[in-house]
């Protein structure tokens, strides 16, 4: 079984429909069901059970999945190796970032790197931290929002502090319109609003993203709560920042990087966290 068919199995079992396998493959479901018919054929054996709703792996089906991931993984290993004994940026380079950092941080970082060095392929996860994090020992290298325990390697990247934001021809509203973040963070706004003298919000609305949460600030629906990168955008004329503090201390959120001590010495790692460096000196 060659590579691409190692890789095929795998999008397949992690899909676990030919729609979605063909569009994280960039191929036709016809072209892709007659890669898998061939597949089944050189091992002579299903792979995977067909319902109306998806795909599920066949006994024999669960071995080749198995034995495809291992391939997948011993082949970036060995190029990994080869990399590191010529010098030579390319191979693969495996990210989880935090969705902040994703949106406002890491576009400039992420088309420099790429333009210096194109033959590497980036493989790019984005979330929540805590499902970041959890991808910490999947990837290269991590960069996760506030503090979190473990063994890795973390150097910080930035602090910056956290703002009130309203529209100023609407300052006397009583909503909070609240982004989709993770638990840690709520609980510090949380605790904000009960010790400090701030008036408590009559009500909140929630939505999935900071932009959203930005977009409806600027109408008037009410005020939000936003990270210093979340706010270059808008203007003192427009918005009234008030910046926050808890027990007479500023209220920051840290960002930090992951990864360990084998990796970093991958050179498209390496060039990575170079890059990565030297953006925070001049953040």
């Amino acid at each position: 079984m060659r590579l691409d068919d190692d890789e095929l199995i795998v999008a397949l079992d992690a899909a676990g429909t030919i729609r979605g396998a063909a569009k994280q493959l960039y191929l036709s479901q016809p072209a892709l069901s007659q890669r898998l018919k061939q597949i089944e054929e050189k091992w002579g054996e299903a792979l995977f059970i067909r319902t109306h709703k998806s795909l599920i792996p066949t006994p024999v089906g669960e071995e080749v999945i198995l034995f495809a991931k291992t391939r997948i993984r011993e082949e970036k290993e060995f190029m990994n190796r080869l990399n590191t004994l010529t010098g030579h940026v390319r191979g693969t380079l495996s990210l989880a970032v935090s969705s902040v950092i994703a949106q406002y941080y890491l576009p400039p970082l992420l088309k420099n790197y790429m333009e210096q060095y194109p033959q590497v392929k980036i493989d790019l996860q984005t979330g929540f931290t805590t499902a970041m994090y959890a991808q910490r020992h999947n990837v290269h290298v991590s960069i996760l929002r506030g503090e979190l325990e473990g063994e890795d390697v973390k150097q910080k990247l930035f602090s910056e502090n956290l703002y009130y934001v309203a529209n100023k021809q609407y300052e006397d509203t009583n909503t909070l319109i609240e982004f989709q973040s993770d638990a840690t963070f709520h609980a510090t706004l949380d605790k904000w609003f009960l010790t400090e003298p701030f008036p408590l919000p009559k009500q909140t609305i929630k939505v999935d993203q900071i932009e959203t949460c930005k977009q409806l600030m600027l109408n008037g629906i009410g005020s939000c709560i936003l990270p210093e990168i979340a706010t270059q955008d808008l203007d003192e004329m427009t918005c009234r920042f008030t910046r926050l503090h808890m027990n007479g201390n500023e209220l920051r959120r840290e960002t930090w990087t992951y990864y360990n001590e084998k990796n970093a010495s991958l050179p498209q790692v390496k060039a990575f966290l170079a890059l990565l460096h030297e953006k925070s000196l001049s953040h």
